[in-house]
């Protein structure tokens, strides 16, 4: 990698957020430009950023194999909110591991801006006869589905009761989980919206809510700061955001991007960038 990638990567790994925003306004062929001498988590980490549409179709312009990569270096809600929205996903799906696809199938049986949309089908449960030194097992396998409330259900995989983390790691290994187990008071179906979802009187209990479907089998479980709408993003920008694109001129990016314009040998490529999203039918 040259100096003047270095300085841009440089960038991308210690403000990702203002990267995704500089990035989202250049054209295709100068981003993808930039992404061929970047490591797939560095640009995962800026285009897991991005408008989501803008960052799809970054994404189907990407040769298929480091998009593959890209995507699955993104945690799982970021790497299902863009499959849903390319074009090329059968074939990128293609190359990552059976468990995500999964997942991603489930997800995508539901509406955008839903609950199913937005949930995680891969959250860590236990069954009800399992000990608790196997949920700390299971736990230590897969630390990155672990969340602050962990679901229990049968062998059917109906939702029956819920156990806090803690309590888990404050019993005994050969306690049962049925001795530290709570009733479920609220679960969400995943045909709620969003917007709708927020208002459930269960977050007053908790910050992870379980989703099911009509048979209360277990599809997945979402957290109130995972509902993208919940989430709003302040107009302008805050002193951190300010802080961090003087750091961008400093370090040379925009010289570094006007080069790129210019090396481009007047091939502008397509125009791309955020679409304005469809009208939410409540």
């Amino acid at each position: 990698m040259n100096s003047r990638n270095d300085l841009v990567q440089s960038f991308l790994e210690a403000h990702p957020t203002e990267a995704a925003r500089v990035l989202e306004r250049q054209l295709g062929s100068v981003v993808l430009r930039l992404f061929e001498d970047l490591k797939p988590e560095t640009i995962a980490s800026v285009v897991e950023r991005m408008d989501d549409n803008a960052a799809a179709d970054l994404m189907d312009r990407l040769e298929t194999g480091l998009a593959t990569r890209v995507l699955a270096a993104l945690p799982f809600r970021g790497l299902a909110i863009l499959l849903r929205r390319m074009e090329s996903k059968e074939a990128v799906l293609d190359g990552l591991p059976d468990e995500i696809v999964t997942g991603f199938r489930l997800v995508d049986r539901f509406p955008d801006h839903s609950v199913g949309a937005s949930m995680d089908p891969r959250a860590l449960t236990a069954t009800d006869d399992m000990q608790l030194g196997e949920v700390l097992s299971a736990a230590r396998r897969y630390p990155d589905r672990v969340k602050d409330v962990l679901f229990v259900v049968d062998r059917a995989g109906v939702l029956v009761g819920l156990t806090r983390t803690r309590q888990i790691l404050g019993a005994p290994a050969d306690s049962s989980v049925r001795s530290v187990m709570e009733t479920v008071r609220y679960t969400l179906s995943p045909y709620v919206t969003l917007q709708n979802a927020g208002d459930a009187p269960g977050w007053r209990f908790s910050h992870e809510m379980p989703v099911v479907d009509g048979e209360d089998v277990f599809l997945g479980s979402i957290g109130l700061g995972d509902m993208p709408s919940l989430i709003g993003r302040a107009p302008g920008l805050d002193h951190v955001s300010k802080e961090a694109l003087g750091d961008l001129y400093r370090l040379g990016f925009a010289s570094f991007m006007r080069g790129l314009h210019l090396d481009a040998d007047g091939d502008a490529g397509k125009a791309w960038g955020g679409k304005e999203e469809e009208p939410e039918n409540e």
